[in-house]
């Protein structure tokens, strides 16, 4: 059996050097195509820097839809803890290499934001010390009281309004 000492010279390119957008868009295609309709897409993409890559999208009728849930959550009060319990809950997680996609069926949200799940109450003030103690040791003022923003969102006009019109945020530790 041959035994490679050197990669073959005609090796294809995924991208080229220091431009890791194509790979990442051509792997978010990918998941889209793959998913269904009425789908929220979720790409996390890992960076050389140790922060990742987020990439949203949306399948067939799942911006219209996700903006619905998104309105009718504020309405009702939901809070980040609400959007991490419910988002969790309906997740389906892949991984394409270090890559990971997460498809939520944005139906099964709008039916558990209909009925108002609010999430575990001692996980919610557990994840609101957290966010406190971050502000403290950063420097910032904490969150007004209950600790905890409102829901995240999972449709285009609240990810449009986080993040400035892009499609795409990076994402660091806390505390960076």
């Amino acid at each position: 059996m041959p035994v490679l000492t050197a990669p073959p010279k005609d090796r294809p390119a995924f991208a080229p050097a220091g431009d890791r957008s194509r790979v990442e868009q051509a792997v978010v295609a990918g998941a889209l195509a793959a998913a269904g309709p009425e789908m929220l897409v979720r790409t996390d993409v890992p960076q050389p820097d140790g922060s990742v890559r987020l990439y949203a999208a949306w399948t067939h009728r799942g911006g219209p839809l996700a903006d619905r849930i998104d309105r009718l959550a504020l309405a009702r009060g939901l809070d980040a803890w609400s959007w991490v319990e419910i988002l969790t809950h309906h997740q389906h997680t892949t991984h394409r290499g270090r890559i990971e996609v997460r498809t939520h069926p944005l139906r099964q949200i709008l039916a558990d934001v209909e009925r108002g799940h609010r999430g575990n109450e001692e996980h919610r003030a557990g994840l609101a010390r957290i966010l406190a103690d971050d502000a403290e040791r950063s420097g910032r003022p904490p969150l007004p009281a209950p600790g905890l923003p409102a829901w995240m969102g999972v449709g285009p006009l609240l990810w449009h309004q986080y993040t400035g019109g892009d499609m795409v945020v990076e994402r660091h530790w806390l505390g960076r």
